[in-house]
């Protein structure tokens, strides 16, 4: 072996040492047993959430931030806040009765009066029964008391999380205040919803005072509010 083939072996290796950093740490994974676990604590004795296993988390620096998503508490947003941070959408489950669901008082909400389709229930419309367990049914009064079925209910059936919707809280026609902005800063102009939409649901928008009068996509924040996508509150920081 010559001079030369051994000095092009010692560059290569030191381009390769170079190229690796010292003391380099292995990844780790989020543990998705405690992750499950934590979410379960979160979503309460009656629930089951199901963590796919596939995910290969980084392992979050902090303890996950969780919150429910959507309507009627079957599913959970989880968000690890770290600055390399993640997030996922859990699906929760009510346990099937034989395993506490109806034992130990989750319950079921049921309708004591006739609600029609398109209707929006109300407080003397139903009742919690603690004897009565549906797969998929509203656990909680409040879960459903202010949504809109999109199917006629009757008297003695279970209320399925899948059969209430949030109601409308822009309905085409209605003027609205357009805002967008960042954190600290907010811009606001007056529109015209061209769609019915409820709160985080989509909704086209024509600009008021444009000569143009351009037409853009927004999210409905509340009864009136619209915001461009990307649009963080001043107040909390959040979109």
């Amino acid at each position: 072996m010559n001079k030369t083939t051994v000095s092009r072996r010692w560059a290569l290796a030191a381009m390769i040492a170079a190229a690796s950093p010292a003391g380099a740490q292995p990844v780790v994974f989020e543990n998705l047993d405690r992750l499950e676990a934590h979410i379960g604590d979160f979503a309460g004795p009656h629930r089951a959430p199901r963590v796919d296993r596939r995910l290969k988390l980084g392992a979050c620096a902090m303890r996950p931030e969780l919150v429910w998503y959507g309507a009627g508490q079957t599913t959970v947003l989880v968000r690890c806040g770290a600055p390399d941070g993640w997030q996922i959408y859990v699906p929760v489950d009510m346990k099937p009765a034989g395993q506490g669901a109806v034992q130990d008082g989750s319950g079921a909400v049921v309708v004591v009066r006739p609600v029609p389709r398109g209707g929006t229930i109300t407080a003397g419309d139903v009742d919690f029964r603690p004897d009565t367990y549906v797969p998929g049914g509203a656990t909680a009064i409040d879960q459903v008391v202010g949504k809109v079925v999109i199917r006629a209910l009757s008297p003695g059936e279970t209320v399925r999380t899948n059969v209430v919707i949030a109601p409308n809280a822009v309905k085409r026609g209605d003027p609205v205040q357009i805002r967008s902005g960042g954190t600290g800063i907010e811009v606001a102009v007056e529109g015209v919803a061209e769609q019915d939409a409820p709160v985080g649901g989509r909704v086209r928008v024509r600009v008021r005072n444009v000569a143009s009068g351009s037409r853009i996509q927004t999210i409905v924040v509340s009864p009136g509010i619209v915001a461009l996508p990307g649009y963080k509150n001043p107040e909390t920081g959040r979109e």
